[in-house]
C-alpha cells in the first residue's frame, strides 16, 4: 500500500511541476506578445508608454490576447528609456519578487 501511495505522490508532483512550467511558459509568451505590440506602438508614437487598453484600441494588440498571466495577475507595461518591460506578479501574486514574470523588449 505504501508503494502505491508513494508512486501516486510522485506522479502528482511530476504533473504539478509540469503544469507550473506550462503556466510560466505561456505567461512569458503572452508577455512577449504584449512587449512586441508595445514596441510597435512606441515606433509610431514619439512619446509615452502604452497601456494594454491603448494597445488594443489602436490595433497593436488583438483583443483576444491574454491581459493576465496564467495565475490571473494583470500584465503591466513599463517603459524605461528605450527599453519596454512587460511584467506580472507571477504565481504568488506578490509583485517585485523572484517569481514575477518579466519580459524586456
Amino acid at each position: 500500500m505504501f508503494v502505491f501511495g508513494a508512486g501516486a505522490s510522485c506522479l502528482w508532483w511530476v504533473q504539478s511541476a509540469s503544469a507550473a512550467r506550462d503556466a510560466q511558459s505561456s505567461s512569458i509568451s503572452d508577455a512577449g506578445q504584449i512587449a512586441t505590440a508595445a514596441a510597435a506602438f512606441r515606433a509610431e508614437h514619439s512619446t509615452g508608454c502604452p497601456t494594454l487598453s491603448q494597445l488594443e484600441e489602436e490595433g497593436f494588440l488583438s483583443r483576444d490576447t491574454r491581459a493576465d498571466d496564467a495565475w490571473g495577475n494583470r500584465f503591466r507595461v513599463h517603459c524605461e528609456d528605450d527599453q519596454i518591460v512587460v511584467g506580472s506578479a507571477g504565481p504568488d501574486g506578490v509583485p517585485n519578487n523572484a517569481d514575477d514574470i518579466r519580459v524586456s523588449h
